[in-house]
C-alpha cells in the first residue's frame, strides 16, 4: 500500500505555514514603515511625486501580500488540515476497477478534488476524491487497486492488476493549471482600495488648519502651482507652515474652501459674480493688464491676454486681522520669474 498522506508531509505543510506566516508578517510591517516613512518625507515641493509613490509602494506592496496569502498562507493552512484529517480519520479499506475523470472540484479554500470511479463489479461505480497533487502516483486506468479510504477521499492505493499504459486518458491525468481567476478580482479591489485610502492619508497629512496656511485660488490656469506654492511659502513668516494654490476648477465639487481662501486673482469681467467673497474696504491689486503690459507671476499662472486681472484679499480668511494675507499678497506681487529665481 502506497500511502499518499504521510507525518512528513503534513509537517512539512505546517513548517511552510510558520515560514509565510513570518514573511507576511514582516511584509506589513515594512509596508508600515516605508508608508510612515514616505508621509514623513512629504513636502510642498515633493509633494505630487511622493503621491504617486505612495500610491504605488501601496498598491504593490499590498499585491505581494494578497498573493502570499492566498496562493501561500491559505493552501498551506488547507493542505495540513486536508492530510491531518487523511492520517486521522478512520481507514475504509475497498477494491476494483479504476477510472480517473477529468470533473474537478475545489473544496473550500485551496484544493482541487478530481472525481474517481472505483468499479467494484456489484453496483455502481462509486466516485471518490482524490487531492490532484496525487494524480500520477495512481496507476493507469483499469488498474484493479485496494483503495484506503478517510471519508470518501483516497488516502492510499495498492495496485493489485494494473491495466496497460496506453489505456489510461492522459488528458484527464494532466493536473490544473494555476487559477487566477478569484485572484485577480482580489488584486483589483486592493488597488482601488489602497488608491482611496492612500490619497485620503496624503491630504490629511498634506493638510493643516487655516490658521497655519495660506490659500490662493486663481481664476484661470496654472501651471506648476507647486512651485509658485513652494516661492510664496518660503517668504511668508510663522505661523504660515504651508501655501497652496489652486486654479477655481480644483474646488469645484467643494465650494467652501472656495470661500475661505486667503488671497484670489480673478478677472474683471468675473468681478460681479465673486464680489461677496473679496474682503471690504480692502483695495484690489493689478496682476495683469493688455493695456500697460503689467503681468505678474505669469511663469505661472496663464492669463487670457486681453483680461485684466487683479489680486484680493478673501473677506472670510483667517489672515486679515495679522495681516499674513496683505503680506503674502505684497510677497505675490514681488515674486521673480522662473528664469530670474535659477
Amino acid at each position: 500500500m502506497e500511502w499518499f498522506s504521510t507525518e512528513a508531509e503534513l509537517s512539512a505543510w505546517k513548517n511552510r505555514d510558520k515560514r509565510l506566516t513570518a514573511a507576511f508578517r514582516i511584509l506589513i510591517v515594512l509596508t508600515l514603515i516605508t508608508f510612515i516613512v514616505l508621509c514623513l518625507l512629504v513636502r510642498t515641493e515633493n509633494a505630487d511625486t511622493l503621491h504617486l509613490v505612495l500610491m504605488a509602494v501601496t498598491v504593490v506592496m499590498g499585491w505581494i501580500c494578497v498573493i502570499v496569502y492566498q496562493l501561500g498562507i491559505k493552501e498551506a493552512r488547507t493542505q495540513a488540515g486536508h492530510l491531518d484529517m487523511l492520517l486521522k480519520g478512520e481507514k475504509d479499506f475497498r477494491e476494483g476497477r479504476i477510472t480517473l475523470t477529468r470533473e474537478t472540484i475545489r473544496i473550500p479554500k485551496s484544493i482541487r478534488i478530481r472525481k474517481v470511479l472505483l468499479d467494484t463489479g456489484e453496483e455502481e461505480p462509486a466516485r471518490l476524491n482524490l487531492d490532484e497533487r496525487w494524480i500520477s502516483r495512481m496507476p493507469p486506468d483499469g488498474s484493479r487497486v485496494r483503495l484506503a479510504l478517510a471519508h470518501s477521499y483516497i488516502a492510499g492505493a495498492e495496485t493489485l492488476e494494473q491495466a496497460p499504459a496506453e489505456k489510461s486518458n492522459g488528458a484527464s491525468r494532466r493536473p490544473a493549471r494555476l487559477q487566477w481567476g478569484k485572484l485577480l478580482p482580489l488584486l483589483g479591489i486592493w488597488a482601488l482600495v489602497a488608491v482611496f485610502f492612500s490619497s485620503f492619508v496624503f491630504y490629511q497629512i498634506t493638510d493643516t488648519v487655516p490658521a497655519n496656511k495660506l490659500t490662493l485660488y486663481i481664476d484661470g490656469e496654472v501651471q506648476n502651482e507647486t512651485r509658485l506654492a513652494v516661492l510664496l511659502e518660503k517668504g511668508l513668516p510663522s505661523p504660515i507652515r504651508m501655501v497652496q494654490v489652486h486654479p477655481f476648477t480644483y474646488a469645484m465639487f467643494g465650494s467652501d474652501a472656495l470661500r475661505a481662501a486667503d488671497l484670489y486673482i480673478v478677472p474683471d469681467s468675473d468681478l460681479e459674480q465673486f464680489a461677496d467673497w473679496f474682503a471690504p474696504g480692502e483695495e484690489s491689486v493689478l496682476v495683469h493688464d493688455p493695456e500697460s503690459g503689467v503681468s505678474v507671476a505669469d511663469t505661472w499662472i496663464l492669463y487670457t491676454p486681453e483680461e485684466t486681472y487683479r489680486l484680493y484679499l478673501g473677506a472670510a480668511s483667517a489672515h486679515l486681522e495679522d495681516g499674513l494675507a496683505r503680506q503674502g499678497a505684497e510677497l505675490f506681487m514681488n515674486l521673480k520669474t522662473e528664469e530670474e529665481t535659477r
